[in-house]
């Protein structure tokens, strides 16, 4: 087969699988990966890789494929990981240029997919994100010594920022800074700090003041969830953040609800099918439901959380702040009260 006439070849069989299996690239894969005599085709799904292999042999042209199942050779048997770092980037794409998709925060771990050059393509095992992060800020475990790290006792970070230390005592030098909620593994309690087993490799101290026992809190309520939500008021807005370095909205309300003790979904567009829907009408709203706007009329573009009094809600535009649907209001939002699309509520 002539080369051109292959490509176009290897182009219709791609155009056709993406149809048929409607692959949603923030949690699974479906890479072609076109060479001289074959089309390699990458997937992280079973079913997929049975699906691809059937309908090729319904082809009637002379090119070849071969479905790569993820996690692949370039892995190994470190399958698993942890963040190693207070927050990581999760890109689209294995460069460092890429855009940041999500984030993964010290001690979060991940299923490792592929390897390529000095990045790990990962799912999340806390939302089954997909994405490439930079194997300098992870590590990765094989299956027995990952259960063994993780069946370590845990505590969890009770400040926006906090340091890990050399040595226990406060004027030590700090070894990482970890974020809100991060989970700690403890090997043992040395006074006023606690003694923690880091992921790559040795120690270090965190200070008994600055944690809890739990990652959530023990009981749900709303005071809880807007004294949480109240805390981050001011922190910028980041693309792809999930964290006190900076939230993109939907990342902003998967971290309040979570520290809250109740998962949602990453993205504002999946948050939006979350829960019960409560309709376009302001006056059924109640404090806690989820907001969702649209700026263009075709998707979920924006996401807050109704706070209930003046009409106001919380969310992350430019920084996390408080909007109004008031008119009469100062933090009125204009833009917001023509785009909002209705609201969904998940307590």
């Amino acid at each position: 087969m002539a080369e051109d006439d292959r490509h176009n070849a290897f182009t219709l069989f791609e155009k056709r699988l993406k149809k048929s299996l409607v692959v949603d690239d923030r949690y699974s894969v479906l890479d072609f990966r076109p060479t001289s005599t074959y089309l390699h085709i990458l997937t992280d799904s079973i079913s997929n890789a049975t699906r691809i292999s059937k309908m090729y042999q319904k082809e009637t042209s002379a090119f070849k494929i071969k479905v790569v199942l993820l996690p692949d050779g370039t892995v190994g048997k470190t399958t698993k990981g942890i963040c190693h770092v207070g927050v990581s980037p999760v890109r689209k794409d294995c460069r460092s240029a890429s855009e940041q998709v999500t984030q993964v925060l010290y001690g979060e771990t991940f299923d490792a997919l592929q390897i390529k050059d000095d990045w790990a393509r990962v799912r999340l095992d806390a939302d089954g994100y997909i994405g490439w992060v930079s194997l300098g800020q992870v590590t990765l475990f094989e299956k027995d010594a990952f259960y063994d790290f993780q069946a370590l006792p845990k505590v969890y970070v009770s400040h926006k920022a906090f340091g890990l230390l050399q040595k226990p005592g406060k004027d030590s030098a700090v070894l990482r800074e970890v974020v809100y909620g991060t989970g700690l593994s403890i090997v043992r309690s040395r006074g006023r700090f606690l003694e923690v087993r880091l992921p790559d490799g040795g120690t270090a101290f965190a200070a008994k003041s600055g944690v809890n026992s739990s990652a959530a809190a023990k009981e749900f309520s709303l005071k809880g969830l807007f004294e949480t939500a109240y805390s981050f008021q001011g922190i910028s807005y980041a693309w792809g953040g999930r964290s006190v370095k900076g939230f993109d909205c939907s990342g902003f309300v998967q971290s309040v609800f979570r520290l809250n003790g109740i998962e949602l979904p990453r993205d504002s567009g999946t948050q939006f099918s979350t829960g019960v829907s409560v309709g376009k009408d302001i006056g059924r709203l109640k404090a806690g439901d989820l907001l969702f706007f649209s700026s263009n009329g075709d998707k979920i573009t924006h996401v807050a959380v109704y706070v209930g009094k003046n009409k106001q809600f919380i969310h992350s535009s430019g920084y996390v702040r408080i909007n109004s649907f008031d008119p009469k209001r100062k933090d009125f939002s204009e833009k917001l009260l023509s785009t909002f699309v209705g609201a969904s509520r998940v307590i």
